[in-house]
Parts: C-alpha cells; sequence; structure tokens
C-alpha cells in the first residue's frame, strides 16, 4: 500500500479499491478517513503504519459501506483508535442485523457472514447538523453529504483538503459504472449540486482521485446520474414487474454476475433509481394481486 503527501499533514493511502485519509496529528500520531475492506486491505494498512512509524489515535467513518468501514474494529482494538461517525451510520455500522439497512436484498444470515467484520462501536457521534468536530486534538469541519447514503458525511482536514467519501465518482470509476450506488437519488443529485461552492486546496474522492478542482467532474458526475436515470426509465415496458424491468436493464447494460453480494448490490440501486423515477412522477404504479407492476407517467 502506498502512502502520498496531498497537503501539508494530509496523506493518502492507496487501498485496493479507495484512498484512506490520513492526518497526522504529529510524526505518530494520525487520524484515518475511513479504513477499506477487511479481507483485502488489512495487511496492507496495519504494514503501512507499522513502516512509517504511524498509530491511528482515531478513525472518522464516513459511511458504512463495506468499502470504507472493514477495518474501523480491527484498529481499534490493535491501537485503542476511538471512531467517529455519523448519528445514522453509526447506528446502521453497530451490528450485522443494522447493516442490512445498506444492503437490504441480503437475508439475515448473508449479512453476518459478509458484515460480522465490518460492524464498529462508534465513540464519537457526529449529529446530522454539526458542521465542525474536535477530534482527537485536531479540528476537522464536517460536510453533511446524504444521498449515496443516508447519513454519508466528507471531512476537511486542517490543511483545507476535503475527503468528499463517495458522493463523486473520478473519471475512471465513471466509466467502469453501469449504475451508480445512491440510497436517495435526489438528495445525491443536491448534494453533488452543493459542491460547487465548496473552495479547499485539494479534494479526496474515495474511488479513486486527488483533485484540485472540481468544477468539471461535478458537472460530469450529475450528467451521468441523470443519464443512468433515463436509461433505466428507457428499459421499461408498460406492466413490467420490478423483476422484469431489472432483467431488460441488465441486459442493456451488460450486467454478468452469479456473484450473490454483488447481485444484491445491483438489485438495491436499481430499486433506488425506480424509486427516485417514482417521486420525480416519471413511473406509476399498480397491484396485480400482491405484485408491483410499473407503467410510464
Amino acid at each position: 500500500m502506498e502512502l502520498r503527501q496531498v497537503v501539508g499533514n494530509t496523506w493518502v493511502a492507496e487501498a485496493s479499491t479507495a484512498l484512506i485519509g490520513i492526518y497526522r496529528i504529529n510524526r505518530r500520531d494520525v487520524i484515518l478517513l475511513d479504513t477499506g475492506i477487511a479481507r483485502r486491505d488489512r495487511d496492507g494498512l496495519t504494514a503501512l503504519l507499522e513502516e512509517h512509524g504511524m498509530v491511528p489515535r482515531g478513525i472518522i467513518c464516513s459511511h458504512a459501506h463495506y468499502d470504507h468501514t472493514g477495518n474501523a474494529a480491527f484498529l481499534r482494538r490493535r491501537y485503542g483508535a476511538l471512531i467517529a461517525a455519523q448519528l445514522i451510520e453509526a447506528g446502521i455500522g453497530a451490528s450485522p442485523e443494522s447493516y442490512r439497512a445498506n444492503y437490504i436484498p441480503l437475508t439475515y444470515a448473508q449479512c453476518y457472514t459478509y458484515f460480522a467484520e465490518d460492524c464498529f462501536p462508534t465513540d464519537v457521534i457526529i449529529q446530522p447538523r454539526d458542521s465542525s468536530i474536535n477530534f482527537c486534538g485536531a479540528d476537522f469541519r464536517i460536510l453533511q453529504l446524504p444521498g449515496h447514503a443516508a447519513g454519508q458525511i466528507g471531512v476537511i482536514t486542517p490543511d483545507n483538503v476535503a475527503y468528499l467519501a463517495d458522493s463523486l465518482m473520478g473519471p475512471d470509476i465513471m466509466a467502469l459504472a453501469k449504475l451508480p450506488t445512491a440510497m436517495y437519488v435526489a438528495r445525491d443529485l443536491m448534494t453533488k449540486a452543493s459542491l460547487r461552492d465548496l473552495r479547499c486546496e485539494a479534494y479526496i474522492l474515495a474511488h479513486k482521485d486527488v483533485l484540485f478542482d472540481l468544477e468539471e467532474i461535478i458537472e460530469r458526475n450529475i450528467t451521468f446520474t441523470q443519464e443512468r436515470a433515463r436509461c433505466v426509465l428507457d428499459c421499461l415496458e408498460n406492466g413490467m414487474t420490478l423483476s422484469q424491468w431489472l432483467m431488460v436493464f441488465s441486459k442493456h447494460v451488460g450486467f454478468r454476475t452469479q456473484d450473490e453480494f454483488k447481485l444484491s448490490i445491483i438489485h438495491r440501486n436499481f430499486t433506488n433509481f425506480v424509486a427516485y423515477l417514482q417521486d420525480a412522477g416519471h413511473v406509476s404504479v399498480w397491484r396485480d394481486s400482491c405484485e408491483k407492476r410499473y407503467t410510464r407517467t
């Protein structure tokens, strides 16, 4: 795992699928912004910390997705690191049962299989209206960035570097994405638009870029999400069930997997886009016995 300086005391470690933000309080003590995936990043992250003589005193979790919180509880046990998280995400991350809020298509037993290591106890709760936090002796600004996840936050370090978690995708990730993850698509679009007013020295996108200007990438993200919504709508033939609609969309964009976990994410993301289209008045729902059927309006 590679360590790269961004600005001043703000660094990033390049994990398997994401950048982990690191703020150096001093030469030894650090605060991590997210922690990567349990099974894929733990050894590399631990080796990097040991190699550079860094001890995590705190972890700020942006949201309770497995690729961000996978090593939080482990680092708390190993180093005594305190964990801070926004109220909603702290509740979701508390146990496999509550973690299912972000992965509803999975069963109770599957949530224990997939997420037992990813759950974490939260020591410091960040309230939904908080705009700053003093954590482990350092002052951070908090950006409330709901949409991708219900309580997602971003963090601005004392170097005026913004860690934006998953509120924006970088160009390479966008080119590969068939359907972006957003619990609330409308709110996610509002969050993206709000970042137009942000002025920082640098911007860390978790997947997987460090940028020094956001203007172009914000507009590309908004356009991409809107185009994906239109693509979902274009795949609807009146009277389709959700399963029929998802099958047509999957063939159209080329989803090819038999992995139960990946399928659960596809189903979740598609369902969230359908809810967005319904709220926006583009589709209506009627019931055929106990089954929902969808029609364009």
